[in-house]
């Protein structure tokens, strides 16, 4: 079989459809999000780009914390729990930055949504892998392309959204959706493990 065949192959399978559509909105609401971070943080309390960006190496300590405790956190919350509880910390994150006083916020702010995103993520790359395994490496490379094109639109869409509204409406749709998008992750993952 060719790509394109291999390619029908993965979306003829419901499970990979549901877990393409959800990286590409994950995608979507984490990183349109994150790509306005630091000018944020540069323009609203005045740190320099480089101690904005800065700031945001606290979203690789929230992964890295992830990483370190993995075993513990699939071990305490399953797949469920790591879905609906990464969801909410994405958004606790985004809420904090929307309303935070200080830009001191932004580090657990960061935090949050670095740990949430590990374990969304993981949750999605873990099923990514057993979606169509007679065609594993076409299946994961589509979710790659899914979860970048919603990153692309992403970021495309929250520009949008800060020049006609503003950063605080932009985190605050990300604060609503990602939350959204974990739990009917846990949702379906619950009633996929069922069958």
């Amino acid at each position: 079989k060719g790509i394109v065949g291999q390619a029908a192959q993965v979306f003829a399978q419901p499970w990979a459809r549901v877990i393409l559509s959800i990286v590409f909105l994950e995608g979507m609401l984490v990183f349109g999000a994150l790509a306005f971070v630091p000018s944020y943080l540069h323009e609203r309390f005045g740190l320099s780009l480089t101690m904005a960006g800065a700031a945001m190496a606290f979203f690789g300590i929230g992964g890295l914390t992830y990483i370190l405790a993995a075993k513990h956190f699939v071990r305490r919350l399953g797949e469920v729990g790591l879905a609906t509880g990464g969801g909410i910390l994405i958004a606790l994150g985004w809420a904090m930055l929307a309303w935070g006083e200080s830009w001191l916020w932004a580090l657990p702010a960061s935090y949050f949504v670095g740990l949430g995103f590990y374990m969304l993520h993981n949750t999605l790359q873990t099923n990514a892998t057993q979606m169509a395994p007679a065609v594993r490496g076409t299946a994961v490379s589509l979710f790659a392309s899914s979860f970048f094109l919603g990153q692309s639109l992403g970021v495309m869409t929250a520009a949008h959204i800060l020049a006609t509204a503003g950063i605080v409406p932009m985190l605050l749709i990300a604060a609503l959706g990602t939350p959204l998008v974990g739990s009917a992750l846990a949702w379906l993952l619950a009633r996929h493990h069922r069958r």
